[in-house]
């Protein structure tokens, strides 16, 4: 698949935050990936690579059935909406900037932010789709979802740290 795997293999790294199942202690595991892969995507490379200690994990078979069994549903209900169009949102240079984002959303979920980590998976879900399809308009409402999504986290965390440093008396009363 060579340039073409990047968002098949983001949109499979995704789904396991992306989908409201309890598989625990994932954010971390597969928010590395998603760095590596998308820093990859941002760069320009050829084709994705991940070292031999993340390509040989996996998950368990069990927690597998149970994403795809998930997905499953979820993709037929897609398959009626995405269609190729607005390709010019698929470009190679469009792409490398959708490795940014992808970037900025893995790093997101691997912070341990109770629940936080579900927003940006589903955002680099619905990017990816829309790459792999090569609709530009899932692709830019994904897009306008995870910009929504990092201003509400960041101003957040933002209003959290505020609130310590006050706690602490350090900050402004």
């Amino acid at each position: 698949m060579s340039n073409r795997a990047f968002a098949p293999l983001i949109f499979i790294c995704a789904l396991p935050e992306a989908l409201p199942l309890p598989v625990a202690g994932v954010s971390a595991i597969i928010g590395i990936p998603l760095m590596i892969i998308s820093g990859q995507l941002m760069l320009g490379f050829s084709k994705p690579w991940l070292p031999k200690w993340i390509a040989n994990r996996s998950l368990k078979r069990k927690d597998f059935e149970k994403i795809i069994k998930k997905i499953l549903h979820y993709l037929q209900k897609c398959e009626r909406v995405i269609r190729p169009r607005w390709r010019f949102v698929t470009s190679p240079l469009a792409q490398r900037l959708l490795g940014l984002l992808f970037l900025v959303l893995a790093f997101v979920i691997a912070l341990p932010i109770p629940f936080g980590n579900l927003p940006p998976a589903v955002a680099i879900a619905i990017i990816s789709l829309g790459i792999i399809e090569q609709d530009g308009v899932v692709i830019v409402l994904g897009v306008l979802a995870a910009c929504a999504i990092l201003v509400i986290m960041a101003s957040a965390i933002a209003a959290l740290l505020s609130a310590a440093l006050v706690h602490l008396g350090i900050g402004d009363r």
